[in-house]
């Protein structure tokens, strides 16, 4: 297998992999062979042992569909949500390439773009299987030159001058650029939650909120009454580490308050909140 369908394979599972663990939904990744359209596409640039640059695209309902994923309303897929989700998931996969079978290699994600593209003959296609929904077609393409790059290993040659850097050769219909100077990829997140469920997390049960002046807080004294423009029967919110997260009703549990959960913010609000 040449270095760039290898990689281009390991990206398509390593996105796959990244996915599961943002959703906890089972994603497989399976090549087949098809046409896909591309409306979204993202560059890679290859470094280190290798030199190169490679392409992965999608058509903007598998964009919507892998986002949707996330968010679970394809309704609320916004471009800027592709952008940030596409560069998430592709750094994951990348981290997790250059840290495992890849090492020695450096990818630079850069940002997606909205594009219309028609790929290569010989691009590589996937189908990322998740949960029991549609496939969402993946599309990638490129070229890598392995052992070109600065990090590759010669055999040492006495007293001989420094040779000059080997040209790499890139034909035009590659539409493959220059590759920058490389900046390793970010490594993936944890795919085990277990490490992290343990964590204590701040809990605030929020009945209401306003907005004073400061000569108002500073007049404020034993007996003031503040209006925190709230029913009383209105749900309080509940909130982790200052972000919402549910609603719901005030109780006594065992002679001490507590909150009955009536609703839990959908996972789209969640990632607006965090400002994701």
């Amino acid at each position: 297998m040449s270095e760039s369908r290898a990689l281009l394979d390991a990206l398509a599972t390593n996105l796959g992999d990244a996915l599961a663990a943002m959703t906890g939904l089972t994603v497989r990744t399976m090549p087949v062979a098809g046409e896909v359209s591309v409306d979204w596409q993202t560059e890679i640039h290859v470094g280190g042992t290798g030199v190169g640059t490679v392409f992965i695209g999608l058509s903007r309902e598998g964009a919507t569909q892998l986002v949707a994923a996330i968010l679970g309303d394809p309704n609320l897929v916004a471009d800027a949500d592709i952008v940030d989700s596409l560069k998430e998931l592709l750094g994951q996969a990348a981290g997790a390439h250059v840290n495992g079978p890849g090492k020695g290699l450096t990818l630079q994600v850069t940002t997606p773009e909205a594009a219309s593209t028609t790929p290569p003959p010989d691009l590589q296609v996937f189908d990322l299987l998740v949960g029991a929904g549609e496939p969402i077609r993946l599309a990638g393409w490129g070229r890598v030159i392995a052992g070109l790059g600065e990090s590759a290993t010669t055999a040492p040659a006495a007293k001989s001058p420094r040779p000059s850097a080997p040209a790499v050769p890139v034909s035009p219909a590659s539409s493959l650029l220059p590759t920058p100077s490389p900046v390793t990829a970010p490594s993936p997140a944890p795919r085990n939650l277990d490490v992290v469920l343990d964590i204590d997390l701040p809990i605030t049960v929020r009945f209401g909120e306003t907005h004073m002046t400061l000569e108002s807080l500073a007049k404020l004294g034993p007996g003031s009454m503040i209006d925190l423009d709230r029913a009383p029967d209105d749900p309080v919110d509940l909130l982790v580490n200052g972000h919402l997260v549910a609603r719901g009703q005030v109780v006594v549990v065992s002679g001490c308050y507590g909150v009955r959960i009536n609703e839990v913010v959908s996972p789209a609000d969640r990632l607006r909140s965090l400002q994701l």
